[in-house]
């Protein structure tokens, strides 16, 4: 916490003793948001799929770049990993049996969930297959994993690709919710469209 942060929390518990309420205490083992951001702290968990096996996490090509998505505008990037968290924006089948989708990039961190930049960026995610549509729709928090492979435009401006190698859905529900617009971790594409 910083100083601003106890001044308040000073404050607020003097008001609350003064009024004879005992402040409530947070009980930071049980709180579902703070898990779910140190789960997200620990990005490289989730950018692997569940799927893969030892041998196959093996075969991957290298470790995670810690590019942004401007900086993965430039043809240097091009082939390098990286682990990118965002808002989903739009989903669409395209050609060759493949979705992409486009991602609000946050920023992710230990101390925050979701960091949103100043400057939005975005950044287009595309694989083979199809991704369930009513586990994707806007405003879906994800975590994608892969390659970049290129550039794109969206709304007018360049946008860098990259080839889904995973997709991690998070959920900001309750723990123990099972609603299923809470489901949560990696998702595979469909077979067919529906």
């Amino acid at each position: 916490m910083n100083l601003l942060s106890w001044s308040l929390y000073g404050v607020l518990c003097l008001v609350l003793a003064g009024c004879g309420i005992s402040p409530v205490v947070y009980d930071q083992k049980n709180d579902p948001a703070q898990q779910l951001s140190q789960g997200l702290s620990g990005t490289s968990e989730l950018c692997h799929p569940d799927r893969l096996t030892n041998a196959q996490a093996q075969e991957q090509p290298g470790p995670f770049s810690a590019l942004i998505p401007t900086q993965a505008l430039a043809a240097s990037a091009n082939g390098k990993r990286v682990c990118w968290g965002g808002g989903l924006r739009t989903i669409e089948a395209v050609k060759g049996e493949r979705d992409c989708v486009v991602m609000l990039y946050a920023e992710l961190s230990p101390k925050i969930i979701w960091g949103w930049p100043r400057e939005a960026s975005f950044f287009m995610a595309c694989g083979p297959g199809h991704y369930d549509r009513k586990l994707l729709q806007p405003f879906t928090l994800g975590l994608i994993s892969g390659k970049v492979m290129g550039q794109a435009e969206f709304a007018g401006v360049p946008i860098p690709v990259i080839e889904i190698e995973a997709f991690y859905r998070a959920s900001d529900c309750l723990q123990g919710d099972t609603s299923p617009q809470c489901v949560h971790g990696h998702i595979q594409p469909q077979k067919k469209l529906q």
